[in-house]
């Protein structure tokens, strides 16, 4: 981004993630519920936002995940390449998004043509264009609220109160948006990481069919998601404004006033902090892929299940997920992280 100044040390990212007071989030003249909001307003949204991602809630959506992993791995070709983001993460990211908020089959085309425009005008920015693209996927949300089945996770968040009324239609549509824009793309990048590194790592690849879905081995299977991701993180940076000039742990002179993107990508590979090696236990305290701070993804757990999931069926139904060496991964262009494309094969 123009302007913008880049904080890569770890200890510069948590330092600004963690103190709101002088890095504001308030970065945007648009409305982003809650993502764009401080202090108190921004606690309230959270408690909002958080009574439908609890751990419970979660545990509750299990089943259904679980089923539509099922389905989406059972749709794939065997023992010939496999373009394991578009073919399994974009359609098993839709499908599970759709059916938790309630939201009709119909609707699964319209997102992933939406998620494929918004790749594209990320890497070719241009501001009239990227609003064309948020105002399409505003339509598709405005349209799923106004048909909201009684009962669904959008009709709830509907009827949702916060400081004592009723929130509006323009904030529940940029908390679905969040949901729904912010976590599709980002969940099929995260299978084409883990699944491209199972596929090179075949010792790695065996221990997490091992781990299989035994309950009480869950901690370390997330782990090991956790650590896949740190190192190829596709959460690349967010926005942060100074409210008063700061001088970072590094030494980094900061103005007041200026616009400043956390990198989380460059953070979480910092060699202060991590070593070379693969090693979830020792890097988990640290890691930073799903943020820290007040702004901490609320949708972790959700997240982390759903690639559990899916990568669980995805192992099971297989004896092996090989390279294919005809087809290297390609990563993303920035600002996007991750790989564009990872073909496997899957025998």
């Amino acid at each position: 981004m123009t302007g913008a100044i880049r904080l890569e040390r770890h200890a510069d990212v948590v330092a600004a993630a963690t103190d709101p007071e002088r890095f504001s989030s308030r970065t945007s003249t648009h409305l982003h519920v809650p993502n764009g909001m401080d202090g108190a307003e921004h606690a309230a949204f959270r408690t909002v936002i958080e009574k439908h991602l609890t751990s419970e809630a979660v545990s509750a959506l299990e089943p259904m995940l679980a089923e539509t992993a099922h389905e989406a791995v059972r749709e794939l070709a065997a023992d010939e390449p496999v373009e394991i983001i578009g073919e399994l993460g974009e359609v098993f990211a839709v499908r599970a998004q759709c059916r938790w908020l309630g939201w009709p089959e119909v609707v699964e085309d319209e997102l992933r043509m939406w998620m494929a425009e918004n790749y594209a005008a990320a890497r070719h920015p241009d501001l009239e264009r990227n609003a064309d693209v948020a105002a399409a996927f505003d339509e598709i949300v405005r349209h799923e609220l106004h048909r909201a089945r009684p009962g669904t996770v959008t009709a709830r968040l509907a009827d949702e109160h916060v400081r004592g009324r009723r929130l509006t239609e323009p904030e529940i549509v940029s908390i679905l948006r969040n949901w729904t824009a912010g976590d599709l793309g980002s969940l099929a990048r995260c299978v084409g990481v883990v699944v491209r590194r199972l596929a090179d790592e075949p010792a790695l690849q065996q221990r997490m069919r091992d781990l299989g879905d035994d309950p009480e081995r869950r901690a370390e299977v997330d782990a090991i998601l956790d650590e896949c991701l740190r190192i190829e993180d596709p959460f690349v940076a967010n926005r942060r404004i100074t409210t008063c000039p700061v001088t970072t742990a590094s030494g980094q002179e900061l103005p007041q006033g200026a616009t400043v993107l956390l990198d989380w990508a460059v953070a979480n590979r910092d060699p202060d902090v991590f070593s070379g090696d693969f090693d979830p236990e020792a890097h988990a305290a640290d890691n930073v892929v799903f943020g820290i701070g007040p702004h901490v993804c609320p949708g972790r757990d959700l997240s982390l299940t759903e690639l559990r999931v899916v990568i669980v069926e995805l192992l099971r139904a297989t004896t092996a997920i090989e390279p294919a060496p005809e087809h290297p991964p390609v990563p993303h262009d920035p600002p996007i992280g991750g790989w564009r494309t990872v073909h496997v094969v899957l025998r």
